[in-house]
Parts: structure tokens; sequence; C-alpha cells
């Protein structure tokens, strides 16, 4: 029996005498894609809001993936803890993922059996193979002969290559490399007994070869040399063996049978008590930090060699992803509860036939499957062909092989299951529960105040999440601006940074030389580090008046009496070193405001000709000058105490104040000048604004992130806001002719269209403020320095989000207010 429904455009298909249950299924597949064929512009509003929705919900499963898999490729790694420490100065409390270098032989000699390893990473070091050029190598790292069996990537099939785990870095000058750093040095030879040369100071063998982990490995390296190989020229030439020095020392251990965390943790206790050199020193506590947490913990955030992701973070994206696809469920109801009313009269037919109210329920349900389901397939390919960008823009190596794993797809299918409910239910019981009399004897069945009242909702719903999205984007970018913009206490323009690889005076004072003949050069100084660099040595310090017990930490940074002029900084008392103090270490420092402040001196005249002790070498210079505090690193945190002093050994860079006039030109001089003194090495530089730059690549990648999201969801909201739009245009098809014919403008009927739309994204707007205020408040918590959140903010994401929904509504809206009313007043 064939049915045509000519003003439906539905061809209803029902073969009584079939029995055959997946007979009726293929009829019904086939009648819901003539319908979605029909009603193109519905179906295409939904397939591609729901498709969006989806591939960031991907792209989110592919990140969150990707972290979760940071370090799961050890043997039993509920075993292996990085020992941390805990320090309380001065009241505070501070952690360090870095402790003492001898740690883990002290483990080892003191309790038997117990494997504990000792390591020491290095960002980058000149290589050189045979002959030649040098060029710089990224993540070295030094390890002792146990590293491999605490460290053992025994989950990675044939992670051992070429050599013995055993016997590979178990005496000196010996080095293991990654897979794909052996095949860069010695392409396809084999690179077992090769030699390679090592920041001008190490000749090492290669011993051994292991499979690539440079992702998901919170200690990555691209070769590993022999621990026993360190000498007193790395790192910085400071004593190793020293129990106050920590620098890049991370150790680890791996705790057989069942773990007993809390002995172990006691032992390590009674390792500081006996070994520390001072009091202070004795009261640091070192615990044991289980491998699995290290990526996710951001105590250790300024320590780790790789950046650290929080589970608050992970948790953000999730609620993103479930928020945005959610506005595009909202999209589905409220189109198809709209569109529903049209369907009224295909539904009394179909019950006139006799479906029951279960059938049609099951028909358009689905109906919300097939679409789900299409835009999942869509989203995926979607989700696929953005990962590079993602890829680029988070600094990750996802990959696409994530999804075709069992954890993915089931997943995917019961997202998929959850969403056809949310968004198929109330669409399909309206339709279902249409009486067949009503539904044949109207041609748009109006829709009950219920129903309007819910799209309403659903819509304050939508653009609530969204102008909250515009909101947060706002607030991250105004953040990233201050970052740039604040004053750090010294001039960062102009400057750049030369890294000397010798502490050679000899060279340093030709390299010297050779620069000051630059006419484009202002001003040049040798120090550790500029202010912002992070180089500073940290230890502890004493003064007459501070009580030895408490425990004061300061950073030290090693400087000439260059230093001032070059980076420009502001002396509020006192004076810079002269030429004699120099020459004389120790004699003469120059310290911040706040350290001034530390030792008791609100006034910074009152600190000159005291005295301070430093905790390196223990000298006790005499204060001489006093500057206005400045920034050592991130604005994430405070401003602590420095104590600025000349210390030659230390002097491992240059600071160069250039004119910017022919910048190429000057910074080829430089080069040149740099390459006649040091032609061995290789040439690094840096410009300090690159610097400062990277101690926000986080943030950076946040904003990123949410501005992107933040545009998709706008995106959705505003393909729902069309397709509503549109429908509200049909069925005020004849009162729009009847304005027109009666006077009304263009203009006043696109207002009357809109209005009520433009309102609810005004209430939209109260609420997102609240919302993202209060979460945008406790973000800006994590910064030592941040911006007020100012009226402004969210008034400009009430702006864009009025203006975007008045743009999305506009075109049909316009388009029906100058159609010919004679053709409005046809319609019937």
């Amino acid at each position: 029996m064939y049915i045509n429904t000519l003003n439906s455009g539905i061809k209803i298909e029902m073969n009584q005498n079939n029995p055959f249950p997946h007979a009726m299924l293929y009829h019904t597949l086939k009648q819901i894609f003539r319908s979605l064929w029909l009603n193109k512009s519905f179906t295409l509003i939904n397939l591609l809001g729901l498709s969006l929705g989806l591939a960031v919900g991907v792209l989110i499963f592919l990140i969150i993936d990707y972290e979760k898999g940071f370090d799961k490729f050890h043997t039993n790694p509920d075993q292996v803890y990085r020992i941390v420490s805990e320090k309380v100065q001065s009241g505070e409390t501070s952690y360090s993922a870095a402790v003492p270098y001898p740690t883990a032989q002290l483990l080892r000699e003191e309790y038997e059996g117990i494997f504990a390893t000792q390591t020491h990473f290095e960002k980058n070091m000149d290589v050189r193979i045979n002959e030649a050029d040098p060029f710089n190598e990224a993540d070295i790292l030094f390890a002792d002969s146990m590293f491999f069996q605490v460290l053992d990537f025994g989950k990675i099939e044939n992670f051992w290559m070429l050599g013995n785990p055993t016997k590979a870095l178990l005496n000196p000058n010996q080095v293991v490399l990654a897979e794909s750093t052996a095949r860069r040095y010695f392409g396809a030879d084999n690179p077992i007994g090769k030699m390679i040369k090592v920041d001008n100071n190490y000749e090492v063998e290669v011993t051994g070869v292991v499979k690539d982990v440079t992702t998901l490995n919170h200690l990555p390296f691209s070769m590993i040399i022999s621990y026993a190989t360190l000498n007193d020229k790395l790192p910085n030439g400071l004593d190793i063996l020293n129990w106050n020095f920590t620098a890049e020392g991370y150790s680890y251990v791996r705790l057989k049978g069942d773990p007993n965390k809390d002995a172990t943790e006691t032992s390590l206790t009674a390792i500081i008590q006996r070994n520390a050199d001072s009091d202070s020193g004795k009261k640091d506590l070192l615990h044991l930090q289980s491998i699995a947490d290290i990526h996710f913990d951001l105590t250790y955030e300024n320590d780790n060699p790789t950046y650290i992701t929080s589970d608050k973070y992970l948790s953000i994206l999730v609620l993103l992803g479930t928020f945005i696809i959610l506005i595009a469920c909202v999209n589905y109801i409220n189109l198809a509860t709209s569109f529903a009313f049209n369907k009224s009269k295909e539904v009394g037919i179909r019950k006139s036939i006799g479906a029951s109210k279960q059938q049609l329920f099951f028909h358009y349900m689905l109906e919300t499957f097939v679409v789900t389901f299409c835009a999942t397939l869509l989203g995926v390919v979607l989700a696929v062909v953005a990962l590079p960008y993602i890829n680029q823009i988070l600094d990750k190596s996802m990959v696409v092989t994530q999804l075709i794993s069992i954890p993915f797809i089931g997943r995917a299918l019961g997202i998929i299951l959850i969403i056809t409910i949310i968004s198929g239910v109330y669409p399909a019981m309206i339709l279902a529960g249409f009486s067949p009399i009503t539904a044949l004897t109207n041609k748009l069945a109006m829709p009950g105040k219920s129903s309007v009242l819910l799209r309403k909702s659903l819509v304050i719903f939508q653009f609530t999440i969204s102008t909250a999205l515009i909101i947060c984007t706002l607030v991250i970018a105004s953040q990233m601006k201050y970052f740039q913009n604040k004053g750090l206490g010294f001039n960062k323009d102009a400057v750049i940074e030369v890294s000397l690889p010798e502490r050679d005076s000899t060279k340093r004072d030709a390299f010297y030389t050779l620069l000051q003949k630059q006419s484009a050069i202002n001003a040049v100084s040798f120090c550790l580090g500029a202010p912002i660099s992070g180089n500073g040595l940290s230890t502890s310090f004493l003064a007459a008046d501070l009580p030895a017990e408490m425990g004061y930490d300061a950073v030290v940074i090693a400087c000439d009496r260059a230093y001032k002029d070059t980076y420009q900084m502001q002396m509020i008392a006192g004076r810079w070193f002269l030429p004699s103090e120099e020459q004389n270490i120790g004699t003469a420092v120059v310290v911040n405001r706040t350290l001034a402040k530390t030792i008791g001196y609100v006034n910074p005249e009152d600190a000159l000709g005291q005295w301070i002790g430093l905790g390196l070498n223990d000298i006790k210079p005499i204060i001489v000058g006093v500057t206005e505090d400045f920034h050592t690193t991130s604005l994430h945190i405070n401003i602590r105490p420095v104590a600025m002093t000349p210390i030659p050994y230390f002097h491992l860079s240059a600071g160069i104040r250039i004119n910017p006039g022919d910048l190429q030109a000057t910074l080829a001089e430089i080069e040149a000048a740099w390459k006649q003194v040091y032609p061995e090495n290789v040439y690094e530089v840096a410009f300090i604004d690159q610097t400062l730059a990277a101690r926000y690549e986080q943030e950076n990648r946040d904003y990123q992130v949410f501005r992107i999201f933040s545009f998709i969801s706008v995106l959705i909201c505003c393909m729902g806001l069309w397709g509503l739009i549109a429908f509200v245009v049909v069925r005020k098809t004849r009162e729009i002719g009847i304005r027109k014919v009666l006077g009304a403008s263009i203009s006043g009927i696109v207002i009357l269209i809109s209005r009520d739309f433009l309102k609810l994204v005004v209430i939209a707007l109260v609420l997102s403020s609240t919302i993202a205020g209060y979460f945008m408040q406790n973000w800006l918590q994590n910064f030592a320095y941040a911006i007020e959140l100012r009226w402004w903010i969210f008034a400009l994401a009430g702006f864009i989000s009025v203006v975007i929904a008045f743009l999305a509504i506009s075109y049909p809206a316009i388009k029906a207010a100058m159609t010919n009313p004679i053709n409005n007043l046809r319609v019937d």
C-alpha cells in the first residue's frame, strides 16, 4: 500500500504482509533520509552544528588521551618515585623537584638492595661529530648505571636496540643515544664504539642505542651520558658532592614488592640530618612523588624538565567540550521542536493509517540517531583535518591512530547514544503526541507556551556558555597583554643575550674588545644571565639582625660593573660596583629593595654599609647600593630578594644593548666577533623579549584554545539562531505582509522579528558575566601580578555577542522584510 502526501513531500510505504523487522527498518530509514533531504536547511544546520561540536569533543579526547599517556611505559610504574624536596624559609614553604646530587648514592650505600638512580639534566649542549662543525643538541641527560633499572621503559617493545643496559652507563665517558639521534649523527652505520665530543669538555663513546621516548616522557633525552663523566666544569663549576647544591639534579627510586613509602621518606629525612651543612638545611624534608603524578603536579612546575598539565586544566577542557556539544544538542532540540509543527500533517497521516505513538517515537528517535551518527563521522573527519593545526598550537605530537583504539570507539558509541537521547527525546515526544484530527485539520499546529519557554531557555543556555567563553578569552588576552607591557624593573628593549661557552677570561676580554669597536653597541655586560633569564643562583643568606634559625633565601646574580647600564636598572640608594670591588670577590654587593626590607631596612639608605652572608662560598660582602625591585622570573611569582655581586667565574653570558637602527647588520657583526673568539662552539643568541615570551607559553596556548572554542561555540549558536529566525519568518509571513501594506518600514519589521531573540542574548550576558567572572577571578589568582576584572571586559563581550547574534538574525529577517507583501498575503 502506498500513500502519497503531496503537501509534506513524504512518501510512506507500508507492506503489511512483510513479517521481517529488518524490512520495516529499511523502509523507515528510507523515509528518514527522504525527509532529511526534503528539509535541507534543517538537516544542514543540525549536521554542521553537531559535527563541529563533536569535532571539538574528538580533539579534546585526543588531548586528554595524550596527556594521560605520560610515563606509562615503565614496568610497575606504581613502584617508581621521584625524590622531591620541601624547604621552609622565612616562614614560607617552597618545593623543588631537584635534590642534592649525593641523594641516590647515599640511599644505595645506607640501604642495601634499594634501587636508586641520580641524574643531571641539561636543556642543550654543544655537540661535535668528528671534525664537522659543532651544533646544539637539546635534552641531554646524565645518569648513573642504575638508571635503566629504575626507569626501565619495559613496556616499549624492543626498547634496547643496541648495547647492554647494565654496562652502558657504568664507566666515565660513555653515552647511550636515542634512535633518531644515532641516525642523525651516523646515518645507517653502526654507532657502537664511535666517539662524540660534548661541550668541548667530554669525549664520550657510544655504548648503546634505545628507541625514542622524546614525547610522553617527563624526563626527555636525545642522549644519556654516564653520570661518572661529570667533572668540575659542569654544572656551573660547582661541587656536585656539596649537599647544598641542587641545580638540575633529579633522583629516582624503585621500591620493590609492597612499596613502603612512609618508611623510605623517614630514611630520606635521616640522611638530611646527617649530611646537611647548616641548621636550616637540616630542617629540609625529602618526599617521594609517584612518577604517575609528575606530569600533573603543579607544585614542582618551575623545576620540571618538561611542561606540567594540571588535572584542573584537563577538567576544564572536558567541561568546555561538553558545553559545546550541549550547545549543538540545543540547536537540534530547538529546530526539531520548531519544525515539528510543520510536520503535524505528516504525523496525522501516519496515525490515521495505524501508526502507534510508540512507533512514531521510535521513528523520530531513529531520525535523530541517523543525524547524530552522520555528524559523528563528519566530526571525526574535521578533527583529523584540524589535528596538525592543534598540534602546532599546543606543541604536541598527537596522532590519529588514537581514534581507532577501542577506548575511543567505545566512548564514541556512548556519546552518539547520549546525544541521541538528549537531542531526540523531547522532539520525538512532541511529534508522537500530536492528535491526528487536530494535525490533519491544521496545516501548521501552533506551539504551546511550554514549548516556547523551553526553546527560549535553551537559547539563553547557548549564549550564556558562548558569552562566558568570549569573556574568558578577553580576560586571558588582557592578562597576556599585561605580561608584555608590565614594567619589569629594568629595560628589556634592544638587549640581546649571547651565551659564552668557556670561562676563559682572556677570550672573554678579547670578545669584549671586538664588541667595543662597534658603534651600534651601547653597553656590554658579562654576567650569569639577564635579570629575567632565571639563571640566578639560589642560596641562603644571613644578616646581622636576622635570626639564623629561620632560614632566608635569595637569588644571587653574578655580574660586572656594566650590568646596571646594560639593563638600565634604577638605583634608589648608594652606587654600583667600583672597578677595585669587581676585582676583589666578596667585598661588595648591590641588593634589591625586597632584600633590604627582608633584613629590616624599610629605608634603602639604612641598608648601605651593612653586611650580608651569602651561602655561595660563605662570602660576606658589604651592601654598597640598592636598586628598585625587578622581576627575575615570570609574573606567576612574587619578586624575590636579589643580591648582585661580581663573581667572574659565573660570567657565562654577555648582555649587549644595541641601537635598533640597522639590526641585521649589528647582529651579523656580533656573530662575527663571537666566531672569531669561539670558533669551536655554537653561536647562541636570544632577545630578552623572546626569553620573556617563553615564560608564558602555557598561557598563550590557553588563549589560543579558548579563542578557537569560543569561536566554534558562537558559530554553532548563530547557526541555531538563523534556523529559528527562518522558522519564525515562515510563521509570520502573512503578518509581515499585512504590516508592510499598512506602511511598516523594513527596519521596523527586522526589529520586530529579532527583538525577542536579542532579549534572550542580553539575559545570557548577565548570567555569563557572573559565571565567567567567578572562574576567571580564580584563574587570575595563579599569578602574583594580574589584571583586575574591569567592567569593560564584560561590556565588550556583551557587545560582541549582541552584534554576532544580530548578524545571524538579520539576513533572514531583512530578506523577509524586503519580500513583496502581495506574495506574503497569497500564502494560504
